[in-house]
């Protein structure tokens, strides 16, 4: 609502005619106060305007928004939409039907709003806060393909708007909840050359990029970011972790000890470091910094299961089994969740698929949204058929 509001407020009052020479007095006062945001001193310089001179379309616009502002909706609202049916001025036009859209909207009348947007830009097609505001209202009645398809226009017409940008990646984590999967489609790459658009939209463009598996462009975005802010840790931790799936480890260890050097109390980091490690084969020395973080940090539990993928690997089940009971035992749904996915996957690992497939339910029942433990499971059952078949083979025979 706040955004489709901001979009209205700030429209510049343009088109119509001008004000003659017996008029211009009372517009110039009144439109002073008004860019003064003295809406209720604006107000009565228009009202007196409006009683000499009633045909002056942006008077009366200026009037609309002094009621709006002042909190007088309901006569407001219905000076809007008598200029939106007199007006001879499309762009007049537009921006009132843009304002009655904002009005809807903020009472959650998406619809209403809705309509009110795309008759704005029936009059004027490029018209920017329609168009964005037409987006947001997709986006706040669930419709996120069409928010979408709606901000992908507003963003060729305006690509270095940073509020567009973020209201596109939440209209596309929408559908890919929708969808339940990742929306492969992105802003075109002109938007991504963009060097006005601030850092945090560029963050949030990387992390999207990211959870999407598109990692040249968080790449990008990452770089973009590192000649900006070259002494932030979390830029270059980004940046390492975007390099390290693209080139592997040797391109990505500099990264991200220099992300160490930067925040050195940065424990997240520091066990990105021995995650690398880990599956660079660099196993005790992957160990030695996981009880290191766990030294300076004993409630660093992703760190536990750093050190239970660590054992696993050196042959050592007993002590994994360990760890990974006790992040069964933690009240966090995500961590007790972890904990059950990872003794499935130690007993996937010796072939107790009956086991396995009991411990990925309990991950599953859990509530800790641990995606990978869905595909383990559907393993451990397909894995069973095939021993029961081989039994039943096997029964066969020796009848």
């Amino acid at each position: 609502n706040a955004s489709a509001s901001a979009k209205a407020a700030e429209v510049d009052i343009v088109g119509g005619e001008e004000p003659d020479a017996t008029e211009s007095e009372l517009y110039r006062k009144g439109e002073g106060f008004y860019h003064l945001r003295l809406f209720q001193e604006a107000r009565g310089y228009f009202h007196q305007l409006m009683t000499e001179s009633p045909d002056l379309e942006t008077g009366r616009l200026y009037y609309a928004y002094c009621l709006l502002f002042c909190n007088e909706k309901q006569t407001a609202l219905k000076e809007f939409r008598l200029l939106s049916r007199v007006s001879g001025s499309p762009q007049v036009t537009a921006i009132s039907l843009n304002a009655v859209g904002c009005m809807y909207a903020e009472e959650e009348k998406w619809l209403e709003a809705r309509q009110s947007f795309a008759d704005a830009l029936n009059y004027v097609p490029t018209h920017k806060e329609a168009l964005f505001n037409l987006a947001l209202s997709y986006l706040h009645d669930g419709e996120a393909s069409e928010a979408l398809e709606t901000m992908d226009k507003y963003l060729t017409h305006y690509p270095d708007d940073g509020e567009a940008h973020v209201a596109w990646l939440h209209a596309a984590r929408q559908l890919a909840g929708q969808q339940g999967q990742a929306v492969r489609h992105t802003p075109a790459v002109k938007y991504m050359a963009s060097h006005q658009l601030d850092v945090q939209t560029v963050r949030e463009m990387a992390m999207y990029f990211e959870a999407g598996g598109q990692l040249q462009r968080a790449k990008a975005c990452y770089q973009h970011i590192a000649g900006l802010l070259p002494r932030e840790g979390w830029v270059w931790h980004g940046l390492a972790w975007s390099v390290w799936q693209l080139h592997g480890t040797r391109d990505a260890k500099p990264l991200l000890l220099k992300a160490i050097t930067l925040s050195p109390d940065n424990l997240d980091f520091l066990f990105s470091y021995g995650w690398m490690l880990l599956f660079d084969t660099q196993i005790e020395q992957a160990v030695r910094v996981f009880r290191d973080i766990l030294q300076r940090d004993g409630d660093h539990h992703l760190t536990r299961a750093g050190l239970i993928v660590a054992y696993e690997r050196m042959g050592d089940y007993r002590e994994a089994k360990a760890i990974a009971n006790s992040l069964v035992d933690h009240e966090e749904a995500y961590l007790h969740a972890l904990g059950y996915y990872h003794l499935g996957r130690l007993a996937a690992i010796q072939e107790n698929w009956k086991l396995a497939e009991q411990y990925f339910l309990k991950a599953n029942e859990a509530g800790g949204h641990i995606p990978e433990a869905a595909g383990f499971l559907q393993l451990c059952r397909e894995k069973q058929v095939v021993q029961n078949t081989q039994r039943g083979v096997t029964v066969s025979s020796h009848v």
